[in-house]
């Protein structure tokens, strides 16, 4: 297991200062390889129609802290009604707990969670830990086993770091596996002072597990659709990820399953695993399921009806999965706004960060550097909408969560991107825009064409240019990074910042700044352009807008036009970009009327009006031509 970088991934506290790297949140470390392999034998064996079971069914083990000392108390939501609990006796708890400045340690279990110590909370059962028998696995039994109630019950343990001179002590919470709901709760005296679900933050479930008694089942497999969405083009198959959480006694080697739509059944299949899934633990597989025969989106309900060839004994042996199927898959370009300034010293990370998206994926990627964190940065730029920011630097793909913009949502931000880019869009998206001589406005051209009928679709325009670069100090770009050396930072990408290194600088004086935003349609705080109503799919729409350039002189005198771009977002209703298009202006001097918005290679697919009318044929003029790849065209006849 190679050691992880310690990240920054959950803001917690509402007064974590903006852009400060040492301000007290939420963040992982990983325990040592020593740690995971060397865990010592368990105190407590399982008997006879006993099982130890928790949450995390894997080998990974990671570790979460704040970083300051303070009081945690650690606890999963254990459901009375999950296959593996139902009906079982907890006779024991088992945890890890590294830290070296501790006290106070205790186990507990209660029906609602300690709003204040578990002493004093009416907890069910309580017991005191000797710190000398703190380890990687600590097994404690309950005083007296009881039923689990069909409610549920909670089971935790909570601790005093008093000191945070280790990385243990650091970050003492022992987390592992894949995130779920009532997986990894948490609360701290001081610096989290309210419970905290962390289902969703890609922390893992809490690294805990219960020994139960009673009778447990063979063959019991509960599945779960990896993604929210699948797509498929008319006429084919999509691939379907399932997670197969296998909660009896038998490893799975084979399931059998139906698919039921729009209240028909299909027969019973058979799909052999290529790797056994052992018994209390999660697997996966892939089934190919058929496209419908329009184009449509379609909720599909798979059922686990056996399992080895026996009766599937889950309470909950079904899925669904949402399927939209499309005339034509188009591909996705993804936007990632980044919040930064001049002013921030930890902001060259996402600098760096966003240099790699640009490099790595093309022109796929659309890049919105927005300048907001220092009035004084040359590039500062207040007109760009509120995107709810929690520090910097952050960014949102898509206009999703706000991450780092190099480390992303867990180590690379290249993960989440390539993510999110595999998903097709919904809709087709084109822009074009022609500067004029003195570079006081662009006139920007947008196409959009919606798959489906809809009418929850806005579009918002922007500038961004490239090639940004200039000598006085609302230049420098301040770098923390600069008090540490190469060793300490442990991110090549991130050495050229650190003491010695090409930029190793508190100001980084010849920083070429790239995708910096210039331009947009909002005009104090409202955006100018709006919704694009009703629109019917396969619709082409046609919206024009005037984007107004700088006036500041310091960020004018740095602009060349050969490296002006806009970019066209199609927002939908839930606030995320549906899909987005990028393109360098035009000077107005070389624009002559027939410049191709789009220069792919592909078929004529479709043949509008300017107004957006479907034509039979190209019509003596400016027609709009929409190609087999989804992008569009003008085109002079």
């Amino acid at each position: 297991m190679k050691m992880k970088r310690i990240l920054t991934l959950l803001m917690i506290l509402a007064l974590t200062s903006v852009g400060n790297m040492q301000a007290q949140v939420l963040k992982r470390s990983s325990v040592a390889p020593s740690q995971v392999n060397n865990i010592r034998q368990a105190v407590i064996n399982a008997g006879d129609n006993q099982l130890w079971w928790g949450y995390n069914s894997s080998n990974h083990v990671s570790s979460i802290g704040i970083g300051v000392a303070d009081t945690y108390h650690c606890a999963f939501f254990l459901a009375g009604d999950h296959d593996v609990v139902s009906g079982k006796k907890l006779c024991a708890v088992r945890f890890g707990l590294l830290a070296s400045h501790v006290s106070n340690v205790v186990v507990w279990t209660a029906s609602t969670l300690p709003a204040t110590d578990p002493a004093a909370d009416n907890t069910l059962w309580m017991a005191s830990v000797d710190k000398s028998k703190l380890s990687e696995s600590i097994d404690v039994p309950l005083t007296e086993p009881y039923d689990i109630p069909a409610e549920g019950v909670y089971v935790g343990y909570s601790f005093t770091i008093t000191s945070v001179s280790t990385t243990n002590d650091q970050y003492p919470v022992m987390t592992g596996g894949t995130d779920m709901p009532g997986g990894l709760l948490l609360r701290t005296n001081k610096s989290i002072p309210a419970w905290t679900d962390l289902d969703g933050q890609k922390f893992g479930v809490l690294n805990m597990k219960v020994l139960l008694e009673g009778t447990f089942a063979d063959y019991v497999v509960s599945p779960t659709s990896s993604k929210s969405s699948y797509y498929a083009q008319v006429g084919q198959t999509a691939d379907v990820e399932l997670s197969l959480a296998n909660n009896g006694q038998a490893a799975v080697s084979s399931i059998a399953y139906t698919i039921t739509a729009d209240g028909e059944t299909s027969q019973e299949q058979t799909l052999t695993l290529g790797s056994p899934i052992a018994p209390f633990t999660v697997g996966t597989a892939t089934i190919t399921i058929d496209a419908d025969a329009t184009a449509q989106s379609s909720t599909k309900t798979l059922t686990i009806t056996k399992v080895n060839g026996e009766a599937n004994m889950a309470s909950n042996a079904s899925t669904d999965i949402t399927l939209f199927t499309l005339d034509r898959l188009i591909p996705r370009n993804v936007v990632v706004e980044e919040f930064t300034g001049t002013g921030c010293g930890w902001c060259p990370r996402g600098l760096v960060g966003m240099e790699k998206l640009r490099q790595t994926f093309g022109e796929r990627f659309i890049g919105i550097g927005i300048h907001q964190y220092n009035s004084g940065d040359a590039m500062y730029f207040p007109n760009y909408p509120n995107l709810n920011w929690t520090g910097a630097p952050s960014c949102r793909i898509d206009r999703g969560e706000d991450i780092d913009p190099y480390y992303g949502s867990v180590s690379d931000i290249c993960e989440d991107f390539s993510s999110e880019m595999n998903e097709p869009a919904m809709v087709s998206v084109d822009v074009s825009g022609v500067i004029d001589e003195d570079m006081t406005k662009v006139d920007a051209t947008a196409y959009v064409e919606p798959l489906f009928d809809t009418n929850s679709y806005k579009l918002e325009l922007a500038l961004v240019a490239d090639g940004l670069s200039g000598t006085s100090s609302a230049w420098w770009q301040s770098n923390y990074y600069a008090q540490y050396t190469s060793a300490q930072v442990p991110d090549r990408d991130l050495q050229i910042f650190t003491s010695g290194g090409k930029y190793g600088t508190s100001s980084v004086k010849n920083w070429i700044f790239n995708d910096v935003a210039i331009g947009t349609s909002y005009v104090n705080g409202i955006n100018q352009v709006g919704t694009l109503g009703s629109m019917t799919g396969g619709e082409v729409r046609k919206v024009t807008y005037t984007l107004a350039m700088p006036t500041k002189a310091t960020l004018r005198e740095a602009l060349n036009k050969g490296v002006v771009y806009v970019v066209a977002l199609v927002i939908d209703s839930d606030g995320r970009i549906a899909n987005a298009a990028k393109r360098q202006v035009v000077d107005e001097s070389e624009f002559t009327g027939v410049n191709a918005v789009s220069t792919h290679t592909s078929t004529k697919a479709g043949v509008y009006s300017l107004g957006g009318t479907q034509l039979s044929t190209l019509q003596r003029g400016i027609n709009i031509v929409r190609m087999s790849d989804g992008t569009i065209r003008k085109v002079k006849k």
